[in-house]
This record gives C-alpha cells, sequence and structure tokens, in this order.
C-alpha cells in the first residue's frame, strides 16, 4: 500500500459480506439423516481430487458453526452467504422431509440473527442427492420439479427470518461441467443435446423455485441468481473497436445464461443442428420470472480485440503470458471487475447487482511469528475492489460485496490443496487461524472503503 494511501469509500448501507457452500464446509456427510450428495460419490472415485481427499470432514462447519459464526461476528459482516444442502433435506431428492436437515439451518440462521449478520442463502450449489442423480439429475424435467419440492421444503422452515435467497450458483458450471466434464460430478461426457436440455432444465427449476420462494416465504423477499460470466475485456479500452468487440463477445458468450432469465428466450447462435432442448412457451414464462436481483462471480477474465479478418469481428486473447496467476493458475485481471458489471447492466434489465464472490488462492504458510502474511491476497482484493469501485462511480449500482471465501475449505477437484479463505485452517486440528487479510477485510467493513 501507498505511504500516502487515497481511500476509495463506498455507499452508506453497502453491505458487506462473505460466502461459503455446504458442501464444501459442512462435512458431516452421513450426519442426522443426510443421504450421500453426487458429489460424496464422485470425489470417491480414483484421479479425481487432488490428494485423494474427499469433503467428508472437510472444515466440521456442520459442528462448528457457532463459533465459525463468531469469528464473522468478530470481523464485522453485515451478510453471510451460504447454501442449504439439498441431499441433507430431502435425502431421497423428493418425498420425506429430513426435519434434522432443517433444524440444522433453523439453528444456522438463528446464530447469524443473534449477532446482526443478515442471512443470504444459496439453494443449490452443486450437491445433489445422489438418487436423484441416478434418476437423471438435471437431464430430466423432474428434476426441476424436484427442485422446487425441496425449495418449498427450506423456504417454509426459514422463510419468516430470511429475505434474500438465489436459486443456484454458477448455472454456467452446472451446463458445462456435470455432463460434459472430468472435473464437475457427476463427471459424465454426453452429447450436446443432452447438456442443452439440461441447461435448459436448470433453468426450469430456477423459474419454479423462484415462484416458490415468493409463495411461501413470510418476510420481505427479494429473490435472485449467482452466475459466473466468461468475462471479456478490451484489449485497448482507449480503442473504440475494441471495446466494441469485448462486448459483443461478452454477450455472445453470455446471452445462452442470461436471455432466457431477463428476455424470455434462448439466443438463436448457441443452438447447432440437432442440438435444439424440449422447450415450451410456458416453461419459457417460468424462466423469464422477474428477479429482484442479480449475483456476480468474479474472478477474472481475458482481453478481446477488434480483428475484422474474422468473421465475428472480435479475436479473443485467451492466453497472455504478462498476466500474473494465483496458485490455481487463474488470471489476476482486477478490470474483469469494471468490464462485467458494466457489460451486464448496459445490456440487462438489472434491477440491483451484488458481487456474491471475489477471491484467489495463494501460498499460504503459517510464519514463526505464527501469523498468516497473506499480501498477494490483500493486493488482489484491494486491486478488484477499486475497479467495483470505478463501476459504482460510473454510475453502476451495486449493492454488496462477498468475499471469496472466509475460510479455506474444500476446493472441489483441487481438494485441499488450494486455499482462497481469509481464515487458515488447519485440516488435522480444524484450528482456525486469522490471516492478515481477515485484519485488512475488517478494517475495510469498518472504514466502508478501501486504501489505494
Amino acid at each position: 500500500m501507498k505511504k500516502n494511501a487515497k481511500t476509495l469509500k463506498f455507499p452508506k448501507g453497502f453491505l458487506w459480506g462473505a460466502a461459503c457452500s455446504s458442501y464444501q464446509s459442512e462435512g458431516a456427510w452421513k450426519a442426522d439423516g443426510k443421504s450421500e450428495s453426487s458429489w460424496d460419490v464422485f470425489a470417491k472415485k480414483p484421479g479425481i481430487v487432488k490428494g485423494g481427499s474427499d469433503a467428508t470432514v472437510a472444515i466440521d462447519h456442520y459442528h462448528r458453526y457457532k463459533s465459525d459464526i463468531k469469528i464473522m461476528a468478530e470481523l464485522g459482516l453485515k451478510v453471510f452467504r451460504f447454501s442449504t444442502s439439498w441431499p441433507r433435506i430431502i435425502p431421497n431428492g423428493t418425498g420425506k422431509v429430513n426435519q434434522k436437515g432443517l433444524d440444522f439451518y433453523d439453528r444456522y440462521v438463528d446464530e447469524l440473527l443473534k449477532y446482526g449478520i443478515k442471512p443470504f442463502i444459496t439453494l443449490y450449489h452443486w450437491d445433489m442427492p445422489n438418487v436423484q442423480e441416478l434418476k437423471g439429475g438435471f437431464r430430466e424435467k423432474a428434476t426441476s420439479y424436484a427442485f422446487a419440492e425441496y425449495t418449498t421444503a427450506v423456504v417454509k422452515r426459514l422463510g419468516d427470518r430470511v429475505k434474500d435467497w438465489t436459486t443456484f450458483n454458477e448455472i454456467k458450471h452446472i451446463w458445462e461441467g456435470c455432463y460434459n466434464s472430468d472435473w464437475q460430478a457427476p463427471g459424465l461426457h454426453l452429447s450436446e443435446k443432452i447438456n442443452n436440455q439440461a441447461l435448459h432444465n436448470v433453468h426450469l427449476a430456477h423459474g419454479l423455485a423462484t415462484n416458490v420462494i415468493r409463495a411461501y416465504s413470510t418476510s420481505c423477499t427479494e429473490v435472485g441468481v449467482v452466475h459466473a460470466m466468461w468475462i471479456r475485456m478490451p484489449r485497448d479500452p482507449k480503442n473504440k473497436k475494441d471495446v466494441w468487440a469485448a462486448e459483443k463477445c461478452f454477450i455472445n458468450k453470455n446471452s445462452r445464461l442470461l436471455d432466457p432469465l431477463y428476455k424470455g428466450e434462448y439466443p438463436a447462435h448457441m443452438w447447432s443442428k440437432g442440438s435444439v432442448p424440449e422447450i415450451t412457451k410456458e416453461e419459457m414464462k417460468i424462466i423469464s420470472t422477474p428477479l429482484d436481483f442479480f449475483g456476480l462471480n468474479v474472478y477474472g477474465g481475458c482481453d478481446v480485440k477488434y480483428n475484422p479478418k474474422e468473421k465475428s469481428g472480435w479475436e479473443e486473447i485467451l492466453y497472455d503470458p504478462t498476466v500474473p496467476v494465483t496458485t490455481m493458475n487463474w488470471g489476476v485481471t482486477p478490470n474483469a471487475m469494471y468490464w462485467a458489471v458494466k457489460h451486464i447492466q448496459d445490456n440487462y434489465d438489472i434491477k440491483k447487482m451484488y458481487i456474491t464472490e471475489n477471491g484467489a488462492a495463494y501460498l499460504d504458510v503459517i510464519t514463526h511469528d505464527g501469523k498468516i502474511h497473506d499480501t498477494d491476497r490483500i493486493n488482489f482484493l484491494n486491486q478488484y475492489l477499486s475497479e467495483l469501485h470505478r463501476a459504482m462511480k460510473a454510475g453502476y449500482k451495486v449493492d454488496g460485496y462477498f468475499l471469496w471465501s472466509l475460510f479455506d475449505n474444500f476446493e472441489w477437484a483441487s481438494g485441499y490443496t488450494q486455499r482462497l479463505g481469509c481464515v487458515y485452517v488447519d485440516y488435522p486440528t480444524q484450528k482456525r487461524i486469522l490471516k492478515d487479510s481477515a485484519y485488512w477485510y475488517k478494517s475495510v467493513i469498518k472504514g466502508n472503503g478501501i486504501k489505494i
């Protein structure tokens, strides 16, 4: 940080928070009636997770949530985003509700509220009951209606105290990962048409759940969805043609996720011959049910430049050796924050927006003084927040920011090899140690701003 640092203030009432997901943090994989999730099964397959680890224990948040929430309060968090576990609540996917599962989230919400922390629920963060996946998962429309059934159970129990709900986390990764990769449960490689049908069925589940939340919540409810985007920035932001190219490329890639929600239709360019899924007009009406807010996860993006030789008019620079990377090999591109907010709000009717995830993995080491001096992470977050402030100063409205993640946790196929938290977790002992970034974030929240 500069000696004569400049302070960038955020608007009064700006929500500072953090996030986690059920599968990555809770552990307790069979406790109190929970069934196996698709990820519980997937992680056991040889070669899937680095180090051969799994999330049967994770960071034991299920048993340690009270002390973990106390840490949230000590840092001054205003809001905490967490996900509920479908296999914990309806173990068979449909049918009998597991009251012990709901009891846990009942206690969890009350504990957050006890410290004045606003609960912000995500209903699906990739952990489907495995029995439902075996029935076809989101390849089948029946799962869309099963998801609505699960949503009903959660909202009936928690809807009197929880105001903010998101249906899905990162539909992009469900679509491109579940049935077309080796890194996302269930790890199947299926046809383009089946993948497109799964995307549509997830959108349908989102629309059905949105209506369920509004029907059964008794608090002043707001509903949204959380998306990760293919973020594209102009190679030269002073070159109007590069700016045009970046925006057109961004819309071309992300309209398959955004148009159904905000325009009630899929872009024609996304379907190749023979890959069009089964879609009805009534389903599109459900999918395009108006939303109260949009959740955007931002980690990085890539540059685009104008190229008249390309039919599209643009050229993506997917690899740039000059861009620094995190330990996950993700590019550090702070301007992705500014351009993602700009592209979305310039092209879609977004009523309210939150940055629902932003963070970085670095090699965190406990030094001789017993502390973790994660300067790289602080610099990363400071740069991205500076770009968020730039977007807001330019007139784009963002109402809150969620750090990913508060605690180190199970990082999907990377297992425990990557740490993104501001709180260090010693996995053998489950001891929590606040990193320098945690104290930095506490000061950001207290001052409602950053220093650059």
